[in-house]
C-alpha cells in the first residue's frame, strides 16, 4: 500500500474564512479505508506537513470543494503549493486533482509541473487515480478511459473522467487528519454574521437549474447521500468541538422529502446551521422548519436584481428576490445575497442601479465577480470571441479572456465593486479578517 498526502494550496480567499477541505477528507478517509497511509497538508493552516514517513504519492487539489464552483484562473498559488509540497518529498509521485485539470487536462500538468492529473470529481477522482497507479498505470495523464489494470493511454483531446464512486460507498471524512476547529465560516451570534469555527456537511451534489455561468463540478443531476450518512457527518464534527455547520448543497430544500428528513433528524442537536438556496426554492418552501432544525442563516443566488433578462438562463425576479429575504428574516433566519458583478446585458449593473439596490436588500451580501470559466457554457460561447476567434488552449489565455471581458464591458466594474464593498450591509464590514 501506498503512503499519500492530500496537499491543499493556500489562496487569496483565506482573509476571512478557512473552510474545511471536504472533499479531500472524504478521499482521505476512502484511501485510509482501502489501507493506505494517508496524511493531509492543508497549507492554508500548516507551514509544514503533518510528521510521519515520506509520501510516495502526493495529491495536489486544485480548488477544494467550497471554492469548486468559483474556481480561480490564475494557477500560480497552486504552483507554489506544488513547488513547495516537492521540495519537501522530492521522490513522490504528483497527481492534480480538482476543475482545472478535470477541464484543460494537458495544460494543467505542464502549469502545475506534476506527472500526472486526475480527472473528475475530486475525491472520488483522488480514490481512483491512486488506485490507478497502484495497479501499475504510470500515463501522463490519468483519467477514467479503460479498465485500471490496463496501460492508459489518453484518447483524443479530451480524457474521459473518471466515474464518480457512489456516495454511500465512502467511508466517512478524515476529520481527524486536520485541525478542525481552526476551520471557520461565517457563524450567526446574537442574529449577527461573524467568523468562528465551523464545520462543512454536502449532502446532495448538483443542481439541475441552467444557469450559464455557473461552473457544476458535481453536474445537474442531484445525488443524495443517505441521510443516516448526513446525519453521521454532523455528529461527527460536533463531537469534535464544531456545534455550527456549513450545507454546501448548492440548492438546499430542492428535494422536500430528503431535506424534511434531515431537518427532522437536526431538531434538538443542538446544531447550529447556514445553507445555500435559490429564491424559487425559499417561497416554495416551510422555513420555519428549516429555523426550527437549527439554520441560523441561508445565502440565496440573487446575482442582480435584472439577471432574469441577462440571458443567463437564470429566471429570478427583483420581487422573488425580496419577498425570499424577507420570508427568511421573518422565520428568524438571516439572510445573505450573493451577487454577481458583470453578468452580459445586466441593465442593473450597466445603469448603475446595482449598487442602489444591493444597498437596499435587507440583508447581508457578498460579491462575486464574473469570471469566464472552462466548464460553463457562458464560457463555451463567449470565449472565442474574446481570444481572437479561437478556443483557449492554456489558462494564461483564459484569463485573458476574462479580462478583456471585464475590459469590454459598458461599465466601470472595478469602481461598481469598489463602492458596494463600502455598503454596510456588505458581509466583509461585518466580518473581522481572521488572524
Amino acid at each position: 500500500m501506498s503512503r499519500i498526502c492530500l496537499v491543499v494550496p493556500s489562496n487569496k480567499f483565506d482573509q476571512y474564512f478557512i473552510q474545511i477541505p471536504l472533499d479531500i477528507l472524504m478521499a482521505a478517509g476512502q484511501l485510509r479505508a482501502e489501507g493506505h497511509e494517508v496524511s493531509v497538508w492543508d497549507q492554508r493552516l500548516q507551514d509544514e506537513p503533518p510528521v510521519g514517513e515520506d509520501p510516495d504519492i502526493l495529491l495536489i487539489s486544485s480548488a477544494i470543494a467550497d471554492r469548486a464552483q468559483c474556481y480561480p484562473l490564475d494557477l500560480g498559488p497552486i504552483r507554489a503549493a506544488t513547488d513547495v509540497a516537492k521540495a519537501r518529498f522530492p521522490s513522490a509521485r504528483t497527481i492534480a486533482i480538482g476543475p482545472h485539470g478535470t477541464h484543460l487536462p494537458e495544460a494543467t500538468r505542464l502549469d502545475l509541473a506534476v506527472q500526472h492529473v486526475a480527472l473528475g470529481e475530486a475525491d472520488s477522482a483522488a480514490v481512483q487515480a491512486v488506485r490507478s497507479l497502484s495497479a501499475g498505470v504510470t500515463a501522463p495523464v490519468l483519467s477514467g478511459d479503460i479498465a485500471p489494470a490496463s496501460p492508459l493511454a489518453i484518447v483524443g483531446d479530451r480524457p474521459k473522467p473518471y466515474a464518480n464512486i457512489p456516495l454511500e460507498e465512502f467511508a466517512l471524512p478524515a476529520y481527524d487528519l486536520v485541525p478542525l476547529r481552526s476551520y471557520t465560516a461565517e457563524v450567526i451570534v446574537d442574529g449577527l454574521p461573524q467568523p468562528g469555527p465551523c464545520g462543512m456537511v454536502l449532502a446532495a451534489r448538483g443542481c439541475t437549474y441552467g444557469c450559464t455561468f455557473c461552473h457544476l463540478p458535481f453536474g445537474n443531476r442531484m445525488r443524495i447521500q443517505p441521510v443516516d450518512r448526513v446525519i453521521a457527518e454532523v455528529e461527527a464534527q460536533q463531537a469534535a468541538g464544531l456545534d455550527f455547520q456549513f450545507f454546501l448543497d448548492y440548492v438546499f430544500g430542492i428535494n422536500k422529502t430528503f431535506y424534511t428528513d434531515i431537518c427532522r433528524r437536526l431538531r434538538g442537536q443542538g446544531v447550529g446551521w447556514v445553507g445555500q438556496t435559490r429564491a424559487e426554492i425559499v417561497l416554495k418552501s416551510d422555513v420555519t422548519e428549516w429555523a426550527k432544525a437549527g439554520c441560523q442563516g441561508m445565502w440565496l443566488g440573487a446575482e442582480s436584481p435584472a439577471v432574469a433578462g441577462t440571458g443567463v438562463h437564470k429566471r429570478v425576479s427583483e420581487q422573488q428576490i425580496r419577498d425570499a429575504v424577507l420570508k427568511l428574516k421573518d422565520a428568524g433566519i438571516v439572510p445573505f445575497a450573493f451577487i454577481l458583478l458583470g453578468l452580459p446585458d445586466d441593465d442593473a449593473c450597466m445603469s448603475d442601479w446595482l449598487v442602489d439596490w444591493a444597498g437596499g436588500v435587507p440583508g447581508w451580501f457578498g460579491i462575486n465577480q464574473l469570471f469566464l470559466r472552462p466548464g460553463t457554457s457562458l464560457y463555451d460561447q463567449l470565449a472565442p470571441q474574446y481570444n481572437d476567434g479561437s478556443v483557449p488552449t492554456s489558462w494564461r489565455e483564459i484569463q485573458e479572456v476574462t479580462r478583456r471581458y471585464r475590459e469590454r464591458y459598458p461599465a466601470d466594474l472595478d469602481d461598481q465593486e469598489r463602492r458596494l464593498t463600502q455598503l454596510p450591509n456588505y458581509l466583509g464590514n461585518a466580518i473581522v479578517p481572521v488572524g
